[in-house]
């Protein structure tokens, strides 16, 4: 079974925000965790790139931003959670009008490295506690249990268990492949759990409609595993056909 990331918890995530006093770096863990930006794509934001009026992000070329062959780089639009966005118009006003990345480097017209941000995010989870050495590999280099990244697992993780849409959570991280989305149902049972208990909770007389939903019900096979990506590809567009007939009849 493919390794399962790291996450934060709640307690863990207070801890992290206790311990940073910066406000760029602030700002920056908030994306990771808010929005599920990468390292790269919170380093090259732009000013430019983000739209208070409609509370989205554009993320240009994220992944591979110095690679132009055909299948690299790709672009996204990023929502803003609303508790996000009276603290990205303070920022913006703390950071002044003349610039033009949002994390700007102490270099002309250039962005933060994100060395840089890897470093400080480091020292903020060695403050907190959270500095844990994962494993040493074969050439001696260490891993840590968190970094960067891991905000963006946090944000993966806590829109599953809220949504139960693992396409959602696609979409909202850019995936291409819902292959890769779906480690992220594996992270944690609270879905399913949180599900059964509506289904069968005390009291209850009768079992919801959503519940039975034929497509709903592919979607939960599909996102632990039980179905592959073709099957359920198939038996949706037949369940889809079948509700067609049905209606027109």
């Amino acid at each position: 079974m493919q390794k399962l990331p790291n996450v934060f918890n709640k307690e863990q995530i207070t801890q992290v925000f206790s311990a940073i006093d910066e406000p760029d770096l602030m700002m920056a863990v908030s994306l990771g965790l808010f929005c599920g930006l990468r390292n790269g794509e919170v380093c090259r934001l732009r000013i430019q790139d983000i739209d208070l009026s409609t509370n989205r992000m554009r993320i240009i070329d994220s992944k591979n931003p110095n690679r132009t062959s055909q299948g690299y780089g790709k672009d996204r639009v990023v929502a803003i959670p609303h508790c996000l966005v009276d603290t990205l118009k303070k920022y913006r006003n703390w950071l002044g009008q003349d610039e033009t990345y949002v994390f700007p480097s102490n270099l002309p017209s250039k962005h933060m490295h994100p060395n840089d941000l890897s470093r400080r995010f480091l020292n903020a989870l060695r403050r907190a506690g959270l500095q844990i050495l994962e494993k040493v590999d074969s050439k001696g280099h260490k891993r840590n249990a968190y970094r960067f990244h891991t905000l963006r697992h946090t944000y993966a993780t806590l829109l599953w268990e809220k949504t139960g849409d693992i396409l959602t959570v696609k979409h909202a991280l850019g995936h291409s492949k819902l292959d890769t989305t779906l480690i992220y149902t594996h992270v944690t049972n609270k879905v399913v759990e949180e599900k059964i208990n509506n289904a069968f909770g005390a009291g209850r007389t009768e079992i919801p409609s959503t519940v039975l939903d034929p497509i709903g019900v592919l979607m939960r096979r599909l996102a632990h595993g039980e179905i592959d990506i073709p099957t359920f590809q198939r038996l949706r567009n037949a369940l889809r056909a079948q509700q067609t007939m049905e209606y027109i009849g």
